[in-house]
């Protein structure tokens, strides 16, 4: 049987300078999903050093703007279904706000206010790992992303039991569009798998990718439409 060849890119992508991000962290789900017949590409976009920033300036612009440029370049036929975790899940919010994607993965996104601000930037549960430059209230003089996009194409944001509780009250999307108990798979969609999937899972403890959430991928996509 021929392998199913799939015109959606899918794009893992890292950030860097930013925090503490594997170099090897979406190897296995990369291949993988080249191997279903996928274009998969990895992205690494490294953030502007803190003395090269105009005073008040978010690195994300530039990093959004790097990132558009990769996915040009990539010369994909559609806009790419992007795949991000951590401090990463910032950058790719950000290039949601302002560029067109089919579908975004969110493996443990970090909350909408600040952690740094009291002092949680080196808690992991926090969205910890931030480089230095970015712990402490203001220190290099850039403001944490407000993000104000709609889940009205395929979002699915996948976390840990122990995280869970903590996202569905310091995390938009879960807060506002995840409905009935926040513990457990939460649906809201229409047709052509429209909206915000939620997947508590475990194995994503000390940089894991369990099995199970990359089944959890699959079965999302195929009910996406991907």
């Amino acid at each position: 049987m021929a392998m199913r060849e799939s015109p959606w890119p899918v794009i893992f992508l890292r950030a860097k300078g930013l925090g503490a991000e594997e170099e090897g962290e979406w190897a296995d789900w990369s291949g993988m999903f080249a191997e279903r017949g996928y274009t998969s590409i990895e992205i690494d976009i490294t953030a502007p050093s803190p003395q090269s920033l105009p005073s008040g300036e978010s690195p994300f612009q530039q990093m959004t703007t790097a990132l558009s440029s990769q996915v040009r370049l990539s010369a994909i036929p559609f806009p790419p279904i992007i795949f991000a975790r951590g401090i990463s899940t910032l950058l790719a919010q950000a290039f949601i706000e302002d560029f067109p994607a089919s579908g975004l993965v969110l493996v443990d996104p970090l909350p909408d206010e600040d952690p740094r601000a009291v002092g949680q930037g080196r808690e992991k549960e926090n969205g910890g790992g931030l480089a230095d430059w970015m712990v402490g209230g203001n220190k290099g003089g850039w403001e944490w992303p407000k993000f104000k996009y709609e889940p009205h194409f395929p979002i699915l944001l996948i976390t840990s039991q122990t995280r869970m509780t903590a996202l569905s009250t310091s995390n938009r999307l879960v807060r506002d569009h995840v409905r009935g108990n926040p513990n457990r798979h939460g649906w809201l969609g229409g047709r052509s798998g429209k909206g915000l999937e939620l997947v508590v899972t475990d194995g994503l403890e000390n940089g894991g990718l369990s099995e199970g959430s990359r089944l959890e991928v699959e079965r999302w996509m195929d009910s996406s439409g991907f």
